[in-house]
C-alpha cells in the first residue's frame, strides 16, 4: 500500500474516533450538486461516514433545477430581492423536482453505493417541518409584497428524524415545509439545515458552497473564526455582498446551539471527508464564543 495512503489513514484515525456517534448535518447545493463527479463524491462520503457511525443528515437545495423544470412547463421564474416568487403552480413544480426528483435520486445513489437512506419532506410524520408564510418588504419600494408559498421555518419535530438515524439510515431532506393546514411552503435550504441541526443538537453543520471560505481583514481565507469576530466583520464591511447571507446562516446556527459550523468549498472533491477526517479541513469553521 502506498505510503501516502497509509499516512492518510493514520491521520484520519483520531478524527474517526472523535466523530463516531456524533450528529452532522450537511447542506448540499451549488457546484457539489450540479457536477456529476462532485455529486458522486458526496454520496460516497455519506455512505462512508455512516459506516464509521457518524449520524449524518443531508439537506439539499435545488433552485436551479426548479427554474429549469418550470421553464420547460412554460412557467418563467420570478424573483424579488433574490427570493423566488412561489405561486401554486411553482410550488407544485418545486415539490415535483425536489421531493419527487432530487431526493429520490440521492437516495438511489446512496443505495447503489451500499448505503441506506430515506427521503423526507415537511409532509412526512404529520408535518415534522413547520413554517409560516413569509412577510417581505421590497428593498426598492418598502412596500409589503406577496411571495406566495415562500416560508420561514417555525419548528422541527425531531422525533421522526431521530428514529431514522437510530435505524442507521441517512435522512435526505428536501426544503419543503408545511403550514398549520399541511399546505406546502418553499423554504430556503440553508434555513432548513439550520433548523434541523438545532433541533437535533447537532455537533456540526456543514454548508457546502461555491466559495473557498470566509475572508477576514486583508482578504485571506480564515480557517476558523469566532461568532463575535464574524459579527464584527459583517458590521465593518469585511464580509460583504453574497457572503453576508452565508455568514448570517452560520451565526444563526451557532445562536441556535450548533457547536461548530463550517462554510466548506463544495468544489473540492470529497469536501465532507476532508472537513471531518483530516487535520486541515476545508473552508472556514465558525465556532461559538467561549462562555
Amino acid at each position: 500500500m502506498p505510503t501516502t495512503v497509509v499516512s492518510a489513514l493514520v491521520e484520519a484515525l483520531p478524527h474517526v474516533q472523535a466523530w463516531a456517534g456524533r450528529t452532522v448535518v450537511i447542506k448540499y447545493g451549488g457546484a457539489a450538486m450540479t457536477s456529476p463527479e462532485l455529486a458522486a463524491a458526496v454520496t460516497q462520503d455519506l455512505v462512508l461516514l455512516r459506516a464509521i457511525d457518524v449520524k449524518v443528515v443531508l439537506v439539499h437545495g435545488g433552485g436551479n433545477a426548479v427554474s429549469e423544470m418550470g421553464r420547460k412547463l412554460g412557467i418563467e421564474p420570478r424573483f424579488i430581492d433574490g427570493l423566488r416568487v412561489t405561486d401554486e403552480q411553482t410550488m407544485r413544480v418545486a415539490q415535483m423536482v425536489q421531493v419527487g426528483g432530487i431526493s429520490r435520486d440521492i437516495v438511489a445513489d446512496i443505495g447503489r453505493r451500499g448505503g441506506r437512506a430515506i427521503s423526507l419532506s415537511g409532509h412526512d410524520g404529520g408535518g415534522w417541518l413547520r413554517a409560516t408564510p413569509r412577510r417581505h418588504r421590497s428593498r426598492e419600494s418598502g412596500n409589503e409584497v406577496d411571495l406566495g408559498r415562500v416560508g420561514d421555518m417555525t419548528s422541527v419535530d425531531a422525533r421522526l428524524i431521530r428514529g431514522v438515524l437510530k435505524a442507521r439510515l441517512i435522512p435526505v431532506v428536501a426544503p419543503v415545509a408545511v403550514d398549520d393546514s399541511m399546505a406546502s411552503l418553499n423554504v430556503n435550504a440553508d434555513a432548513v439545515a439550520t433548523a434541523v441541526a438545532s433541533a437535533l443538537s447537532a455537533d456540526k453543520l456543514i454548508f457546502l458552497t461555491d466559495v473557498d471560505g470566509i475572508r477576514g481583514p486583508g482578504g485571506a481565507i480564515r480557517s476558523e473564526v469566532s461568532a463575535s469576530e464574524l459579527r464584527g466583520w459583517i458590521a465593518d464591511g469585511t464580509v460583504s455582498g453574497g457572503m453576508i447571507p452565508k455568514a448570517e446562516a452560520c451565526l444563526a446556527a451557532v445562536d441556535a446551539g450548533v457547536r461548530l459550523v463550517t462554510v466548506a468549498d463544495g468544489r473540492v472533491m470529497h469536501a465532507p471527508l476532508v472537513e471531518l477526517l483530516t487535520d486541515k479541513g476545508v473552508g472556514t469553521m465558525v465556532v461559538a464564543d467561549a462562555p
